[in-house]
């Protein structure tokens, strides 16, 4: 089967068929997965049947894996994945609630790293019965949809990013190793140029001159207001789909309409970024 490219919504979004990264994939393929993710920010590959270290040669074809700070989730033979699993893989929420990772807010991957992944991709091991989808948004368009004025302001503004302190898999060590980390707000796109809104709201301390509180207000009027149907996708999970995305320009978020129990497990690797800028 040769290689099929389809769109998956109006601003982003792009299902992948006709490829078997265990295998490997061609220059010419190589290429054009590697500009419609660019260009359409999200990738969709279905119908893969990996194993750990295929999926880790597999996906190089984007770029290198990092190290995660998911200390206790990494995978012993092959310590580039994290295994995300709902039975396990979960924090306390401020009220004590269990939350499965990744499911509090939209966020893009590990601001609290001088250079977080420019990808995250996820495979899927094992899937609930039903539920445990996961939410995309284009954040290049959602900040190309905001007034001149706004855009001006929001681009004067820095993050300060932390590590959480109620992650149950990070150990002291790593906890140790990662000091707060300033970032623009809006981040231009280092191969398209394109700016978007870059925030991980639970690594947030606060703007850099602002307090908290303050912070924590002007962030959440924003996304209430830009997170709308028209820059969002949201992906329903399949046996043997292999997900990739765009941090530098999008946020995504677990979603929790399932039983943690029935073991949602996803294997995560995440890709070498640069500075943002």
């Amino acid at each position: 089967m040769a290689l099929e490219l389809r769109k998956m919504s109006g601003t982003f979004g792009v299902e992948v068929t006709g490829i078997d990264l265990a295998k490997g994939v061609s220059a010419n393929e190589a290429s054009l997965l590697q500009a419609a993710l660019r260009d359409r920010l999200v990738m969709v590959i279905k119908n893969q049947n990996l194993s750990p270290k295929q999926y880790v040669d597999g996906i190089k074809v984007f770029g290198d894996p990092m190290h995660q700070h998911l200390a206790k989730l990494l995978m012993d033979e092959h310590p580039e994945i994290a295994v995300l699993d709902s039975r396990v893989a979960n924090s306390k929420s401020a009220d004590g609630k269990i939350m499965p990772i990744g499911s509090k807010d939209w966020h893009t991957d590990h601001t609290n790293h001088a250079k977080p992944p420019k990808m995250t991709v996820l495979y899927a091991v094992k899937l609930p019965k039903e539920g445990g989808d996961t939410g995309f948004a284009n954040m290049q368009a959602a900040f190309s949809g905001l007034e001149e004025v706004e855009q001006s302001h929001l681009l004067s503004l820095k993050t300060v990013n932390v590590l959480e302190q109620n992650l149950s898999y990070v150990d002291d060590k790593t906890r140790q190793s990662l000091p707060p980390q300033k970032h623009p707000f809006i981040r231009t796109h280092p191969e398209t140029g394109k700016k978007a809104i870059y925030v991980h709201p639970g690594k947030l301390a606060h703007f850099e001159g602002m307090s908290p509180s303050e912070s924590k207000a002007l962030l959440n009027s924003l996304l209430d207001r830009v997170l709308k149907p028209d820059i969002t996708y949201r992906h329903k999970w399949s046996m043997g789909d292999l997900v990739i995305w765009d941090n530098r320009a999008t946020l995504h978020v677990a979603h929790t309409d399932y039983d943690p129990s029935e073991g949602r497990i996803l294997h995560r690797i995440c890709l070498e970024g640069d500075v943002p800028a």
